[in-house]
């Protein structure tokens, strides 16, 4: 729902404006994923002959994934106002001022009578449900609202200040400064889906690390207790039981209910950061306009933001690799040279935080094994140089050609960003994740344009044949995105496959990251940088690269062309005959290279963006 009013005032030279803006937001959202099971069959599984289909016929799958289920019934609040006066000081010189005041609600979920959301606070027990493992608390618990612990602010107010000076009738310069306020995005509680006890995603027998069977997942492929590494070891989980409970159906307990947590252990939760506040930008401009003819204008602009407070996410217990190398073996402890030969180490690390639970940094691994924690802690920055050259329509000719000289950096690009594509942030240095923008294009030239073709008959040839022509189109070229680097092998000892938004690791610089030389069409191994500049990292190490190569991808050349022909059929019809092209001379966009160092194809470009040319042929018909 939206409420919303302004008003205006004018008196003298002052223009004022005041208004508010009140909406409620929600969504409701059943979820319904994978509720009768899965299995996998990858030719990838602990037991698999390599190939995928004799897999399946001999019943061995890669994998098992099952969940219950849930709904979203979140809601939140957006109240805003805010006051301005545009003051005309001089016949020529304009200066507005004013402020936002602007207060949104953190997104609340009414769901499981409102106390379906997880909040992680190690060494406090949870009074809404007395059975649940310490460190986890729930709605109705000291510190814990019904959006997981952050709070309403009050205190965001957003000024803004631009003018507009004409000194001559020809040349106009604006500038403007302001702060502006976003929203939580509902993308949010998606991760609180299926959060324990409220739901369930399992593994089957895979929880505990074993490979589930095909005619019961509850079951290994060999039903017996199994030996996981090293079995009799010191402080090793050496065993593991062959067979548990199935654990469906489902249904949610009520609080207050005597759960058994260990039902959905080890955990694998989202939560919010009680420190979350509301992200905000301040935008800036500097704007020269000069009017060159009468049909043509010329703008040069710095433009820029500042963004803070920005969605993000980041591992809330992570693994320490020293005590890590402690109890996994103990005969190496402080060996880097020979961290290769940590062949228990390596075994193990993706499963660490359960089978060694002192490891992890605040709570055990065996009960939270991994706690994403989304957070407004990420900032951003952009600035820009744009010209504008416009020509209007005259004598049937128009012209617009923007030109963007453009830099953004920032530690994620974008909610999803900050975790997707290998960019999960370090939490003990978050520094390396400071990069280009995802959206950093450094250059970008659009040309538009229309001509009206004359009537060419000169008098010989009938007009319905040369009148009416004309011709449009869109020229684009741009400079490539970012390449941005990752590494998806967990060799760090810090986080493991229960990092509920992935593992932190990074590559390691080894030399200088050339761009190939070679033409990616024609190159046999369609290279666009030389992939030995980047090794993996040494284990139980973090990689020294940053987010990003240090230069970007293939850029855009991309032309769009119309033609057409009107025709006439007395006073009152006519028909028009149209052929598009889109990517008119065909040219190969490519997508940027594999960042991934694990990656055989690292390196590589293999796809392209965008399509091949296209012709689109077309009449209509206007009455």
């Amino acid at each position: 729902g939206q409420m919303s009013d302004n008003f205006t005032y004018t008196t003298g030279n002052h223009n004022f404006r005041f208004g508010g803006d009140v909406r409620r937001t929600s969504v409701y959202n059943p979820f319904e994923y994978e509720n009768s099971g899965s299995f996998g069959f990858g030719g990838a599984g602990t037991f698999t002959t390599g190939l995928p289909g004799v897999d399946y016929l001999l019943g061995i799958p890669d994998g098992y994934n099952q969940s219950s289920g849930n709904i979203i019934n979140a809601r939140a609040w957006m109240i805003y106002s805010y006051i301005q006066d545009q003051w005309q000081i001089r016949h020529n010189f304009t200066f507005t001022y004013g402020i936002g005041w602007q207060i949104d609600t953190p997104l609340t979920d009414l769901y499981n009578n409102g106390v379906s959301i997880n909040a992680f606070s190690p060494g406090h027990q949870s009074a809404v449900y007395p059975t649940a493992p310490t460190g986890l608390l729930f709605p109705g618990d000291q510190g814990v609202n019904s959006s997981g612990g952050s709070v309403t602010h009050y205190n965001n107010f957003g000024p803004r200040v631009g003018f507009a000076y004409s000194p001559t009738s020809k040349f106009v310069i604006r500038g403007g400064w302001g702060i502006y306020y976003d929203t939580a995005e509902e993308e949010l509680t998606l991760q609180n889906l299926l959060l324990p006890p409220f739901s369930l995603a399992d593994a089957g027998i895979g929880d505990t690390g074993l490979s589930p069977g095909f005619a019961n997942p509850w079951s290994s492929i060999n039903p017996a207790a199994v030996c996981l590494a090293n079995c009799g070891a010191a402080n090793e989980a050496d065993q593991a039981a062959g067979a548990i409970a199935n654990k469906y159906p489902f249904a949610a307990p009520a609080p207050g209910s005597p759960v058994d947590f260990s039902f959905y252990e080890p955990l694998s939760l989202n939560v919010t950061d009680p420190r979350w506040d509301v992200p905000y930008v301040m935008n800036f401009n500097l704007t020269t306009q000069y009017q060159v003819s009468p049909s043509t204008i010329a703008t040069l602009s710095y433009v820029g933001s500042l963004g803070r407070k920005l969605e993000g996410v980041i591992e809330g217990n992570p693994d320490n690799e020293q005590a890590y190398l402690n109890d996994c073996d103990p005969a190496d402890v402080g060996n880097f040279a020979a961290q290769s030969t940590f062949s228990n180490c390596i075994a193990k690390r993706t499963n660490a935080p359960v089978d060694f639970p002192d490891i992890a940094l605040y709570a055990p691994g065996n009960i939270f094994a991994g706690v994403g924690t989304q957070g407004t802690f990420l900032n951003s920055n952009y600035n820009s140089a744009q010209l504008t050259v416009e020509h209007a329509m005259s004598h049937g000719l128009f012209i617009r050609g923007a030109y963007t000289w453009s830099h953004g950096l920032d530690y994620g690009s974008s909610y999803e960003n900050s975790y997707a594509g290998g960019s999960v942030l370090d939490p003990f240095d978050m520094r390396l994740a400071y990069g280009d923008s995802s959206y950093d294009a450094r250059q970008r030239l659009v040309l538009e344009y229309e001509y009206d073709i004359p009537n060419w008959s000169f008098g010989v040839l009938p007009q319905q044949l040369t009148k009416g022509w004309a011709f449009t189109g869109i020229t684009t070229f741009q400079t490539g995105f970012p390449i941005q680097l990752s590494e998806s092998d967990d060799r760090t000892y810090q986080c493991s496959a229960w990092a509920y938004y992935g593992c932190w690791d990074h590559p390691e610089v080894s030399g200088t990251a050339l761009k190939a030389s070679g033409d990616p069409r024609t190159s046999p191994s369609h290279e666009w940088f030389n992939p030995t500049a980047y090794t993996r990292e040494a284990y139980g190490t973090i990689g020294n690269a940053g987010r990003n190569l240090p230069f970007h991808g293939p850029g855009i050349n991309d032309f769009d062309f119309s033609f057409w022909k009107d025709t006439s059929i007395g006073e009152r019809y006519k028909i028009r005959l149209r052929a598009d092209l889109f990517n008119m001379w065909n040219h190969a966009n490519f997508a940027n290279p594999t960042g991934n160092v694990v990656s055989g194809n690292f390196g590589k470009i293999l796809n392209t963006t965008g399509n091949a040319r296209i012709l689109q042929i077309s009449a209509h018909f206007q009455f």
